[in-house]
Parts: C-alpha cells; sequence; structure tokens
C-alpha cells in the first residue's frame, strides 16, 4: 500500500538524509559491492558478462548477459559511480555505522577501481558502427561519470567516439534504433525503427556539443526530439513503444516490442520518453518539449494503481505484474520537471517534486529487498538472498515475446533509484545555495 504520510517536498529535500534514511542505506552499498566481486572474475581475468535480471521465480541471484550484445553494459558500473558519487555527497556512505569498528567497509578507492574494471570491457564499442542506438546508455553512467570527476583524455574520447556513432546512424526521418526487430507475430523486419528510449540516448549528443562546441550533436538531437514528439506520442498523452518510419518515413506506424499490445500504455516506455524529453527540455529550454514532458508525466501519475508503484503496462489484465523499473526512471523525470518549472511555476514544480518521493517511497515499501549486510564473514544477502536492490521489475510481458520476462531485480531499477537518491542531495545543495542568493539580494 502507498505511504501514508507525506511531509512537503521542501521539507524532505531540505532534511535529506534523515528526512528519507531508506533511500541512503548502507545496504544498497553492500549489494553493489559485493555483486562486482562476486562477478567481476579474478584479476586480470577480461569480464565478459554484466549482471542484468534475476529469474522470475528464482533464484535471485543476477544472471549475467553477454557484453558484446544488448544493451546494458553502462548500468552497473555507473552504479558504482553513484556509490562512490554518494560517498562525496554524503561522506561516510562506505562505512558500515551499524557493526562497531571493526566490521569491514569499502574505500572510494576501492569503488572506483571496481568501476572501471566493470566499464573497460566494453571500450571498444563506442567507435562506428555502434551495434544499436544506445550509446548514451553504455557510456553516460559510467565513462560519462568518470570524466566527470577526473577529466580523463580517453574517457572524453569514448564519450566523442560514441556519439559520432550516433551521428553516422542519422537520418533526417529516422536515426535507426535498430537494424531490425522481430516479434513473433509480425516476422518482417523494420529497418526504420525508432523506439523510445533513443530519447534516453539523446544527452550524449549535447553533451558531445558541450565538449566540442561543434552544434551538429545538438542539432541533431533537438531534430530527432522534435520528430519523436510528434510520432511517439499519442493524442491521450501516452506513448508508442516503437514507430517503424519504413524505407522513406512516409507513413510511420506505432507498435510495441515489450509493452502488451501495440495500442497499449507500457510503463517504463512512458517513463523513458518522460525521462528522455525532459533532459531535452533542460539541454535546450524549449517550451515544447517541457509542455510535453509535463502531459506524459501526469498521464503516467494519473494511471497509477493504488500501491504507488507503476504496472508493467497500464493496460494489461489484471492481475499485472510491477515494474519497479518504469517507477525509479520516472521519478527522476519528476525532479527533472520540478529544476524546470521551479521559477515559472513555483506550485506545479513543488507538485512534482512531492510525487517524485511519494513514487520512490511507494517503491521501496512494496519492492526493496530484504537488507543485506556485512560482517567479518562476508556478505549476508538476506531473505530470499536478493542480489539487487529491488524486486519487482518486468522486463518484457508481450504475449508475443520470444523473452518475456516478469517480476523480476533488474540492474537499471536499482541504477535509477541511486541516481535519484543522489540527485535529491544535489537539489538539496542547489536549493541552500539559491536561498542564500535570494537573502543577499
Amino acid at each position: 500500500m502507498p505511504s501514508n504520510t507525506h511531509p512537503s517536498a521542501r521539507a524532505v529535500l531540505a532534511g535529506l538524509p534523515a528526512s528519507f534514511p531508506e533511500l541512503y542505506t548502507f545496504s544498497d552499498v553492500v549489494r553493489v559491492m559485493e555483486v562486482a566481486k562476486k562477478y567481476g572474475q579474478p584479476e586480470g581475468t577480461p569480464i565478459t558478462h554484466t549482471p542484468e535480471y534475476t529469474r522470475p521465480g528464482g533464484p535471485n541471484a543476477y544472471v549475467c548477459t553477454e557484453i558484446e550484445e544488448g544493451w546494458v553494459q553502462g548500468f552497473f558500473p555507473g552504479s558504482l559511480w553513484l556509490i562512490a558519487e554518494r560517498e562525496r555527497l554524503l561522506p561516510g556512505s562506505l562505512k558500515n555505522k551499524h557493526g562497531g569498528l571493526k566490521t569491514p567497509a569499502y574505500s572510494l578507492d576501492q569503488v572506483e577501481t571496481l568501476a572501471r574494471r566493470w566499464q573497460s570491457p566494453f571500450r571498444h564499442q563506442a567507435p562506428s558502427p555502434a551495434i544499436n542506438h544506445d550509446q548514451g546508455f553504455r557510456f553516460q553512467p559510467c565513462y560519462g561519470r568518470d570524466y566527470e570527476f577526473y577529466k580523463t583524455e580517453d574517457c572524453r574520447k569514448a564519450l566523442l567516439e560514441a556519439a559520432d556513432s550516433l551521428v553516422d546512424r542519422y537520418d533526417p526521418k529516422c536515426m535507426r534504433s535498430w537494424d531490425f526487430m522481430f516479434r513473433e507475430d509480425k516476422p518482417s523486419r523494420h529497418p526504420g525503427n525508432l523506439d523510445q528510449h533513443f530519447l534516453m540516448n539523446l544527452d550524449l549528443m549535447y553533451l558531445a556539443t558541450e565538449l566540442t562546441g561543434d552544434m551538429k550533436y545538438a542539432d541533431i538531437a533537438t531534430a530527432q526530439a522534435e520528430r519523436m514528439g510528434q510520432t511517439h506520442v499519442r493524442p491521450d498523452g501516452t506513448t508508442y513503444h516503437v514507430v517503424d518510419h519504413g524505407s522513406d518515413g512516409s507513413n510511420p506506424q506505432g507498435m510495441t516490442a515489450q509493452g502488451y499490445a501495440d495500442e497499449s500504455c507500457w510503463a517504463r516506455g512512458q517513463a523513458w520518453v518522460m525521462y528522455g524529453m525532459a533532459q531535452c527540455a533542460l539541454r535546450t529550454g524549449r517550451a515544447d518539449f517541457i509542455a510535453t514532458t509535463r502531459r506524459l508525466t501526469d498521464v503516467f501519475l494519473a494511471r497509477l494503481p493504488p500501491s504507488g508503484v507503476p504496472l508493467w503496462d497500464f493496460d494489461a489484465p489484471k492481475p499485472c505484474p510491477y515494474d519497479a523499473s518504469a517507477g525509479t526512471v520516472a521519478a527522476r523525470a519528476l525532479q527533472m520537471l520540478y529544476v524546470l518549472l521551479r521559477e515559472s511555476n513555483e506550485a506545479a514544480a513543488e507538485h512534482y517534486l512531492d510525487a517524485s518521493f511519494r513514487l520512490v517511497k511507494d517503491i521501496l515499501l512494496e519492492c526493496a529487498a530484504p537488507p543485506a549486510t556485512l560482517n567479518s564473514d562476508g556478505v549476508q544477502w538476506g531473505e530470499g538472498e536478493w542480489e539487487p536492490i529491488l524486486m519487482h521489475s518486468t522486463i518484457d510481458g508481450n504475449p508475443h515475446s520470444a523473452g518475456a520476462k516478469l517480476d523480476h531485480g533488474l540492474v537499471y531499477a536499482d541504477y535509477y533509484l541511486l541516481e535519484f537518491a543522489n540527485e535529491a542531495l544535489k537539489l538539496q545543495r542547489e536549493e541552500q545555495r539559491r536561498t542564500k542568493e535570494y537573502a543577499s539580494l
């Protein structure tokens, strides 16, 4: 059930971490670090697989998928970088405060060494030709944060190579998502497809303009966002997962790969568009991007079930499994809406900030795995032996999918939860700074 007590969003923000202690637990640090060590292979042995999901129904250890394939490679090293960033924002986060001085803890150097070890195996995937459109997902969570902290030339080069590989996939009618898409009931190939989470990769293009001064990257990103706002958003404010633009872009057709049906509202897809459009709005300041983000967000919030946790697909038959990952992605979009609106519409901004905290609180109530602990005997994963931080995500429940997976742990659900927590601390600092600036006027 959703949480019943709702202090004001500003009060929660000002009081962090004490006002929301379950968002900053040592258990989360333990899970990320011990998974990194468990699956990281002996030093000197190449890492070939990355943690992605747990098997529906258990066991609740990670299934690790091949780094040479797929699109999720950046999330696990990105989670390690978020743990490192947490220590910078909240010193002492890496210490085991509940076990006494002799219980194990982690060092910042240890976290960052592991992060680089986990990101290095896919460094070669940055240059063209990209295996798909997900270069932002691969490189910004890890190489992006590494560059933010240390400004190394190789990280900068990786980010720019990844951005250039997206430029090479660009066509004015459509920047191709996948080279083709298969679905059992749609056996033909769809070479001109464009899927929702492409929006999540456009920020890499804006970053490339920031790093080089070359507007071609930002111009392509903005053009792509404009097109997706036209083709992916339905009149009722829900979204298509995939739009097939065909060979010439003249007759775009909406469909789904992971949602319930072509015309249904797949929750995580809706959240991807919310997040990605909010990023484009932050980069450009465009009012139409802000308005689209608000419209999609209002629909998402209105369709949440009584538990407050998004279902896998809002239109799927009930009972329907949760998708915690949809909620953590959406919560970040809500934070960005707060930033976008706080100067022009304070009431709306606070509404979205409040909704972000309530959404995450409800997700933690329903989906947080039992606490993991660390002592002299090593890690204790807790009841159910869950390795991810969150339970109850759903990768794919499409009835025509060959790889449906419902109700399990998922690496990017955890990644966006950690990102939300860190961004909340940054917002707290921003608000403190803004309050001082106003007071000095």
